[in-house]
Order: structure tokens, then sequence, then C-alpha cells
């Protein structure tokens, strides 16, 4: 029989895991990329022989036995654990020449901050105990909520319920508020500054304990290996991959999506259209505004109120002996990003993976914090392009200085290699306010998840990150692998959790 035909939009961490899955599952994918590489958000870039790692700092569902676990295995990502490092922290962080540490021994990190502030030892033994009521918890991402069977609702809710104190308390609190309950300057200072940007207890919590619970390693060679191998294991499975195939719209006819028409004009039909980029942009450009998601619509018309994390990034090199564990957050002179103070630099060392370094030096990044809140300073900017390169240089201007200033050993030995912005991320892949992750986890703003379904629209699904908050990696590969599950289910088709795990069944 001839296969079904499935076009995925966009070769992300979504789209290759839509891909995959799809194949593996008899269907026909054919997946579009418009730029020159596969990764999306997930890629990595070299400048002047270095090569520089745009997205991973930590992978959650490394840990054996997990469900996460299969799915990033089934996808080539890692093999085992010979193919991922691990970090003995999630970074130190030095405020007026004091300094704590998040170590993944959170025993060894409770025991020290409690020695550097005893006042506090009350505070800081909650702290870390509902870091580790966390490490309980696995979410369900195996499944779309829509499919999850009865008793694994169950068994969430119970596992929920043993930490319910932690979780209720912590979904209605952000980092700053918490924070602020502790007397010591410098436990302030890093529980404010270890996740970046805005966003609730919950969610800063729980990605500490990913590292805790060995949840959160590090993929040798980063992103863009990580997602090389997802590639070669689509094509591999007889995959078609289409790059430079920039998608200027969706075929609709008699509302459904019969296919995609590119920007050359090549028209290309399929029994079923997955697109893995940003909602808005799909929804605005692709879909010219036809089909509503009210839902969506509503976060993206209030950028101040439902926030997403972007970024500038620069990168440096240095040597790979200069010993500076990574993370590693200090204050600094405030200096102006975007239109706001920046009065801290969080260096990353990427000393620990030979893939980064040469001739005796390595890689050293910087991710200044900015959001959807500031990008009409770098819409403006970037319109101006001399105004916007030399604002460009004069960041890198002010954060080498003081890194050289705060490390002595850098002094005069430190280069920079490339920065990126948040327009930057907008023009490379079409991303809302160029931004790198989906909305945070605000009091207000509130979780949320969405099917992929638009009303009205037939055989055609939304999926990526967008739909499953905060984001990042493991919602994009599963909301890939949802895509797939929800079109198995209208063909009257079994899905397979992986070939690993084929006892379970969606």
């Amino acid at each position: 029989m001839q296969k079904k035909v499935i076009v995925i939009i966009g070769a992300g961490v979504a789209g290759l895991s839509a891909g995959i899955y799809a194949e593996q599952h008899g269907f026909h994918a054919v997946l579009l990329e418009k730029n020159p590489s596969v990764g999306g958000m997930c890629t990595g870039w070299y400048r002047n022989g270095y090569y520089i790692d745009g997205c991973v700092h930590w992978l959650t569902g490394t840990k054996e036995g997990t469900y996460l676990n299969e799915m990033w295995k089934n996808l080539d990502v890692f093999k085992g654990q010979d193919d991922l490092l691990y970090l003995p922290s999630w970074g130190s962080y030095e405020y007026q020449g004091q300094k704590v540490t998040l170590w993944a021994d959170t025993y060894r990190a409770e025991k020290e901050w409690k020695e550097l502030s005893p006042v506090d030892s009350k505070m800081i033994h909650k702290f870390f105990k509902m870091v580790r009521d966390f490490t309980t918890i696995e979410l369900p991402l195996d499944l779309p909520l829509s499919l999850i069977p009865i008793h694994r609702k169950l068994k969430l809710g119970f596992d929920v319920l043993k930490v319910w104190p932690s979780y209720l308390r912590t979904m209605s609190m952000s980092c700053e508020e918490f924070a602020n309950k502790f007397k010591s300057p410098v436990i302030r200072f890093a529980l404010n500054k270890c996740q970046p940007g805005e966003g609730n207890l919950f969610s800063m919590l729980y990605s500490y304990a990913t590292i805790v619970n060995g949840d959160g390693g590090v993929p040798r060679g980063g992103s863009k290996p990580m997602v090389e191998r997802m590639k070669d294991k689509f094509i591999n499975l007889g995959g078609t991959l289409k790059l430079n195939a920039n998608v200027e719209s969706i075929i609709i006819e008699k509302d459904t999506a019969k296919g995609v028409i590119l920007s050359n004009g090549e028209n290309i039909r399929g029994d079923a259209v997955v697109s893995c980029l940003d909602v808005n942009y799909t929804l605005k450009k692709l879909l010219r505004d036809q089909y509503r998601l009210p839902s969506f619509e509503k976060r993206f018309k209030n950028p101040k109120l439902n926030v997403s994390p972007s970024c500038v990034l620069l990168s440096f090199s240095v040597r790979e002996d200069s010993n500076i564990s990574t993370p590693y957050s200090f204050d600094v002179e405030p200096f102006d990003v975007g239109g706001i103070s920046i009065n801290h630099i969080t260096v990353r060392n990427y000393s620990y993976d030979k893939t980064f370094t040469r001739n005796g030096r390595t890689v050293m990044t910087v991710l200044i914090d900015q959001s959807t809140k500031e990008y009409p300073f770098w819409r403006e900017l970037a319109k101006e392009k001399e105004a916007y390169h030399a604002y460009k240089n004069n960041i890198g201007k002010a954060v080498k200085e003081r890194i050289e200033k705060h490390f002595a050993i850098l002094k005069d030995d430190i280069e920079l290699l490339d920065i990126a912005t948040p327009h930057t991320l907008n023009r490379y892949v079409n991303t809302s306010n160029g931004v790198y992750m989906s909305f945070f986890f605000l009091k207000k703003g509130g979780m949320y998840a969405h099917s992929g379904l638009l009303k009205g629209l037939k055989n055609f699904y939304l999926s990526g990150q967008w739909l499953q908050g905060p984001g990042g990696l493991p919602i994009a590969m599963t909301q890939g692998k949802f895509a797939i599950q929800r079109i198995c289910k209208k063909e009257k088709l079994s899905f397979a959790f992986s070939p690993s795990l084929k006892k379970k069944k969606a």
C-alpha cells in the first residue's frame, strides 16, 4: 500500500521527532527546513575555528528508566550514559565576595549554606527539602494529556499529593519573593539569578531537581551533534529532508490542509500537515490569520503580562586551564542592555567537553537576560545596520571588561568570538519577539497546554514547545511525538511508545 504523506514544517527538535515517529509508524514524512541545516533553536555554529553551542546547558531526561530517557534514545540523541556528561553543580553564585553553590549533592550544599548563614538555617532546610521533594515526580510526557489512561492520572495525582504543600507554595510564588525571605545577601542573589529571566519558584526548583536527580546530563558535543544524529536517523528510516525550503503558506481546500507552498513556488502535497514553528507565526503568516486560537492570541497580544525569555548570547575564547567553574555568576557594575540595567554576569565555561577546546583554549559564553518586553528595542535597532552592530560591539566591550576585572587570570587573554541577539533569534527561526522558549510560569499567566488542533481546519496539527509551558527541548520533542500520536489515533493505528518499550502503547 502507498504510504500516506505527512508534511512537517520546521526541522527543529519537534520536527525531527515528528518525522522519526511518523516513519516508524508507517507514514512517509517530508520535513521542510528554511535554513541550510537542521536543529532550529537547538543549534551551534563556528567562529574563528571554535564551536559555539547555542542551546543545551543540560538536558532533562538523561536518567535511565524514565520515559523521557527512552524517548531521547529512540531518537538517537544518545545511546547510553557514555554519551553524556554530568556537571557537579547547577552553578556557583558570588556576591560581594561571598559565594554559594547549588551542588548536585543537596546535602553538601545545605551544609555549606547553613555554615555561611546560620540565621537562615530554617529557610535553607526548607529550600533543599522542596528540591528533594521534586526529584520524586516524573511528569507524564510520554502521552498527550487527553490520551493518558485513568490509572496513570491517578498515580500522578498521588505522587503530587505527597509533595502537595511544596507544589502549592511554589506555583504561586516568584523566585524573588522566595529569595527575599533569606537574610543572606548572597543566598538572595543566587536564588534570583539561578533561573534566567522571570518565572515562578516551581520551575526553578524543578530544573534544579533534575540536576540533583541525575536527570540533567549534557550530551557530549552539545546541540549540533545531537540534532545531526536525529537527522541521520530520520533519513535512514526513509524520510525526505528538504533544506533551504522556506514555507510561504499552507494549501487549504474545503477547510482541509492539503500541503504547503514554498517561497520558490513549489507545491508539496500531503495527507496531513504538521507545523512545528512558533504558533503566532503559523497562525498569522502561514495560515493568513484565517483560523483563530483565542487562548494563544490573548497571550501574544499582551507580551508584558505573558513573558517569554530571550537573550543576548556572547561567546569568548579563554584559556582551557583558567579553572573557572561553570556556570559562575557574579555581581558587576551595572550596564544597559536593551533598555534594562544588568547588574550580574553568568559565565559558562565549556572546558568540560573537548568538543569546545582548541589549541589550549576553550569557549566561554555569557547569556544576558532579555524578554518579550525588550524586543521592541531590538526590532527598531536592527533597522539601522550600523547602529545595531555598534551597539552589539559596545555590549561585548562592557562584558569583556567586567570579566577581566573579576577574573585576574583572564586579563588581556580573552577574545570575543560572537554576539547573538533577540533579532538573531527572530531572523533565524521566525520566533515571535525573538524568544528562545515559550511563556514563563508567572502568577497571573499560569500553566497551560494545548492539543495542537485548530477548530475548523482538518488534517492540520500544531506542534512544538509553544503547546505546553514553559517549553524547552523535552517539550519540543514530546510535542513532535504527540502530533503523530494524534494522527495515528485519527487513522485508527496503534502507536508504540518506543521500540525499546513495545509493551507501552498509546
